[in-house]
């Protein structure tokens, strides 16, 4: 049994991208971000072995850059699993239930997912706003560089589930 929610992601994606079979890449903000994310990282801790045991002149930059991007990585990867609708779920009551207090519930969860999520997204806003003043100790980067991963992590989170739940009220709740 699918779990409610991802036939309702699978066919916005559909609307949303243009694919009419799912043949095509899905490419989203989500996507994207935890791709670049990723890269930087890799790039960054290659750079930091090679450096160490190639040269003579270790890059003490690397773990400021890997922390960040790593944190980059877990949030939008967490939005992109949120968006795909691939986080972890236990339906072992909820699959006993009849259809309607089936879809009552799931839609109650996605509004408390919806609003915990920006919830955290507006606390992460005000602890990069607070941090703008703090630098990394090496690059000088604000430590609002690693906050805004955070925030706009459960932004996306919070908005894809606002999106999902108006595309099944525009469904009919089905």
């Amino acid at each position: 049994m699918t779990p409610p929610g991802r036939e309702a992601v699978a066919e916005l994606d559909r609307k949303l991208v243009g694919e009419p079979d799912g043949t095509r890449w899905r490419v989203s903000f989500e996507h994207v971000a935890m791709n670049i994310g990723f890269v930087v990282l890799v790039c960054a801790i290659v750079w930091g072995v090679l450096s160490r045991y190639v040269t003579e002149a270790p890059a003490t930059w690397v773990e400021e850059v890997s922390s960040i991007a790593f944190a980059w990585v877990v949030f939008m990867g967490a939005a992109e699993a949120h968006r795909r609708a691939k986080h972890v779920s236990v339906d072992l009551i909820t699959s006993f239930l009849p259809a309607g207090p089936r879809v009552v519930l799931a839609a109650a969860t996605e509004i408390f997912v919806v609003l915990y999520c920006l919830y955290v997204a507006w606390l992460g806003a005000q602890q990069a706003i607070a941090s703008n003043a703090a630098y990394t100790s090496m690059l000088h980067i604000p430590l609002s560089v690693l906050y805004v991963g955070l925030t706009l992590g459960f932004l996306a989170m919070g908005l894809r589930g606002l999106q999902r739940l108006l595309h099944q009220v525009r469904r009919g709740g089905s």
